[in-house]
């Protein structure tokens, strides 16, 4: 399936141009229906809120005409005022369109040029008290948020949220379970599951009390695919997932359980959100598009974010690192086994190396000494728990800056939680004043914040390659996993799996090497964390290991060639004037793929990686003529990359 191009040229950041669309008028037709719509710039997108008989509010999506989201419920109740009934419509405001222009460091498309249809609903309860519903729709979806307008400075209490979004029952979808409260939960670590309308989410790797975002449905009475998730979650809201009852094909908003927190943190408050007024809540986001590739190739979710709080972003650096935690998990304890995979980023080409869990050993000041001597940046991994306290964040980033850490990776967040989401923002404010660079790990999904703080290059909310030590099944799983991660969990934000992971583990991988060095081009992250030791990638031809040399973090342009979650996925991406075309099969069957090569004829210098002798460790290199057509028969759970250059 065909998705779209990223290829727009543009210079200017992070600017949002305001244009009144002719005002519509609200004639005694649409007072009498009740019924509010907005649609996308090309016509094709709507949303449509609707005020029923006991003042209730609803609302459907549409696509191409054709009902997407069913008529499904709005309204929450806050601990002094209701606006879930007894609603009263008051005002629709002016359609505007707002043209976003911004850059991205870490996600498929470097620069983006949208243009978003806004419209504003206001509402009052029988108190008199008023909720606005603003709507927000685009050629590659519609979103809506809550908010309470007016000022207050007490402290209100959202106790319950309405918000649902009901699915035909024939539709399909992809969905995570959304883990109880534990040690190392919810940290968005499981497989994705290809279930129907009403199916509960299973207990796999840990209870499950719901189901997470983001979720993707096809609907095929219209012909679409749909992607559920938030965007502009901040200090004022916690993150959400959705119901695990999903009787008649609805899925309700769920906010984060009483006992969810960080360990060595306490929480102050209840699990619900609170604020003062004015308070505008985050934005439920429903991506729409024709194919798998649309969804992943789609940024509505970074265009409905905050535009950039970093006036001077010159610093912010997107790269690939080396790793040592992943060949040595018991901790790397020595200086020179740090300064080893430093020399190999350094030989590389790589911008930067990851100190992980056991810097502590040899001690953080002459290691990264030695990686600013080579010109490498160096990384450095810390506690989550350190991060929540203003002072002890201030004094942790202030040490880290001190012998030259240049970037954080923060883990076991284990919390969607208002408190960790604060903690979170905080972390990526207080790292920019001081240039340096976020990673967060057992953590929540992005939420369109790689725009607002563009030093959030990356975060996990995956389960990555460190499954291999931990988690039996993900043997078995992994190939279709990744060919599912394209078009759900990458498709909102960069993903921290580190790829090429190779070398023999706990649990024997099922995956061609050549799958795993594909996975590497077909994933995006504002950091690539490589998993493997040096003498894995050393080990290769040496036309691939000029693959990991040349293919970049932040590409140019992408297109989706081929997408079929849970069984194939091919991107084509362009760094400069090389194309990369990464494909793996997620299958334990022969799969044949054609591609159509015709838009790439000026690239002439061709050639295929694909298995080897042994296809477990080792990748064959063959060079390619400049046909049209190319066709190969990829093996069970394989890949392959095709190199062209003009």
């Amino acid at each position: 399936m065909i998705g779209k191009s990223g290829n727009i040229q543009l210079t200017v950041l992070s600017i949002a141009v305001l244009v009144l669309l002719p005002e519509i008028t609200l004639g005694a037709s649409l007072a009498e229906s009740n019924s509010w719509p907005l649609v996308s710039p090309d016509g094709q997108c709507e949303i449509t809120v609707s005020l029923g008989e006991g003042g209730s509010l609803s609302y459907q999506a549409m696509r191409a005409g054709k009902i997407v989201i069913q008529e499904s419920p709005l309204g929450l109740r806050r601990d002094d005022q209701d606006f879930e009934r007894g609603l009263a419509f008051i005002d629709a405001g002016k359609v505007r369109s707002h043209r976003e222009k911004y850059e991205l460091f870490a996600g498929v498309q470097p620069r983006i040029n949208h243009l978003l249809n806004f419209r504003d609903l206001t509402f009052h309860n029988p108190g008199g008290a008023a909720v606005a519903i603003e709507l927000a729709a685009s050629d590659e979806g519609v979103a809506f948020r809550y908010r309470f307008p007016g000022t207050n400075d007490a402290v209100r209490v959202v106790q319950s949220e309405l918000t649902g979004f009901t699915f035909p029952q024939n539709a399909r979808g992809w969905l995570q379970p959304f883990h109880a409260a534990g040690p190392y939960t919810p940290a968005y670590e499981d497989f994705y599951f290809h279930i129907s309308p009403g199916d509960p989410p299973p207990d796999s790797r840990q209870k499950a009390v719901g189901w997470a975002f983001p979720a993707l449905f096809h609907v095929p009475g219209a012909a679409t695919w749909v992607l559920l998730t938030e965007s502009g979650t901040d200090k004022s809201y916690c993150a959400c997932h959705l119901n695990p009852d999903s009787s008649g094909g609805l899925y309700r908003i769920a906010f984060p359980l009483a006992d969810e927190t960080t360990q060595g943190y306490t929480n102050q408050f209840g699990p619900e959100p609170r604020y003062s007024l004015p308070w505008a809540m985050p934005w439920r986001v429903i991506v729409m598009g024709q194919s798998p590739g649309d969804i992943a190739l789609e940024t509505l979710v970074t265009d409905l974010a905050p535009p950039s709080r970093i006036a001077d972003t010159s610093w912010v650096k997107p790269g690939r690192a080396s790793w040592a935690w992943w060949s040595y998990p018991s901790g790397p304890d020595t200086t020179n086994l740090f300064n080893g995979f430093t020399d190999f980023a350094a030989k590389m080409g790589w911008e930067y190396t990851l100190f992980d869990a056991g810097w502590w050993k040899p001690g953080l000041k002459p290691i990264a000494s030695h990686a600013e001597s080579e010109g490498v940046m160096p990384l450095a991994w810390l506690h989550a728990a350190d991060f929540y306290d203003a002072k002890r964040r201030e004094t942790k980033l202030d040490q880290m800056a001190a012998v030259g850490v240049r970037g954080v990776k923060v883990d076991f967040w284990c919390s969607d939680r208002q408190e960790a989401i604060a903690a979170q923002q905080a972390l990526m404010k207080d790292a920019a004043a001081r240039h340096m660079v976020v990673n967060l790990h057992g953590c929540t999904i992005p939420r369109g914040w790689q725009r607002t703080w563009p030093n959030f290059l990356t975060c996990e909310a995956v389960l990555g390659s460190e499954s291999y030590f931990y988690e039996p099944r993900y043997t078995e799983k992994a190939a279709e996993l990744d060919t599912v991660l394209p078009f759900t969990r990458n498709a909102v934000g960069p993903m921290d799996l580190t790829p090429v992971a190779c070398s023999s583990k706990k649990y024997a991988r099922l995956t061609t090497a050549a799958h795993q060095l594909a996975v590497a081009l077909i994933f995006t992250s504002g950091i690539i964390h490589y998993a493997d030791r040096p003498e894995f990638f050393e080990s290769l031809p040496p036309e691939v290991l000029q693959i990991f040399r040349d293919a970049p973090a932040r590409w140019d342009e992408t297109r989706c060639l081929m997408g079929e979650p849970g069984t194939v996925a091919v991107f084509a991406r362009r760094s400069g004037r090389s194309w990369f075309i990464a494909g793996i099969n997620g299958t334990g069957q022969l799969l044949p793929v054609s591609l159509d090569l015709s838009a790439f004829k000026q690239f002439h210098h061709r050639l295929m990686v694909a298995e080897g002798k042994d296809a477990n460790m080792q990748v064959a290199v063959t060079p390619l003529t400049n046909a049209s057509g190319w066709h190969h028969e990829t093996p069970a759970r394989g890949g392959f990359i095709l190199r062209l250059n003009e």
